[in-house]
């Protein structure tokens, strides 16, 4: 398992679509990105058999955990 966590905090309607490819928030500034790097990150871990989830609010901030499973 990894974690990373930082402070601030994604808006609650975002969080359903993080993963998916090509979603972004809609803004009235240019972005850099294609908004892939989180499905990308989300498929490598599919594909071994893990996932990659987040968590995000106000109090604790933000944290993407990426998990695989141990071999037995």
């Amino acid at each position: 398992m990894l974690s990373v966590k930082n402070q601030g905090q994604i808006a609650e309607q975002a969080l359903p679509h993080l993963f998916k490819p090509y979603s972004r928030p809609t803004r009235d500034t240019p972005q850099a990105g294609l908004g892939l790097g989180l499905y990308i990150a989300s498929e490598i871990a599919k594909s071994h058999g893990g996932k990659l989830d987040v968590v995000s609010n106000a109090e604790q901030g933000t944290t993407f955990t990426f998990s695989l499973p141990t071999p037995i």
